[in-house]
């Protein structure tokens, strides 16, 4: 029930922006794209690394983590660290692939929605994969960094 209230909140969202967000001029969009796609890379790090502190440093203070699979959420930085600190309590992924397929920005908001590949070491043998497509909404904070407000990500 929880999934798809989450999914039908960010579908409604994403299409309530997605006019507004093509109404934005180009270097607000470009400049957008260039500091999410740089907190994309450090979250691919921060992944490889096993480090939770740098996870959720990527998050507002208010940011929430969304497990659709669990049915759970995760509200604020020192609960989202947690939850990354357990999960990396697991052998970490050795290779993380985060890839945007679209942005729409609207003002201070933008929502991208992309997906992920992460590689784990072997377990029997097999390699082990999770993949799966994602909802991010970022928040522009009074610094001029973005920050997640909600990820949500979709396991294949």
């Amino acid at each position: 029930m929880m999934t798809r209230r989450v999914v039908g909140w960010c579908m409604a969202l994403t299409l309530g922006l997605w006019g507004v967000g093509a109404a934005q001029g180009g270097d607000d969009m470009a400049a957008v794209r260039r500091a999410i796609d740089a907190q994309n890379r450090a979250w691919e790090e921060a992944t490889k690394a096993g480090d939770a502190a740098a996870i959720a440093r990527i998050f507002s203070d208010s940011g929430v983590e969304v497990s659709l699979s669990a049915g759970k959420a995760w509200r604020g930085r020192a609960a989202i660290q947690q939850l990354f600190a357990e999960i990396y309590q697991n052998p970490h992924a050795t290779a993380a692939g985060v890839q945007t397929d679209q942005v729409i920005l609207d003002g201070n908001t933008a929502v991208e929605y992309g997906h992920y590949e992460f590689t784990y070491p072997a377990k029997d043998g097999q390699r082990q994969v999770d993949s799966g497509k994602y909802v991010v909404i970022w928040r522009k904070q009074s610094d001029g960094s973005w920050r997640i407000l909600m990820d949500a990500g979709v396991p294949q």
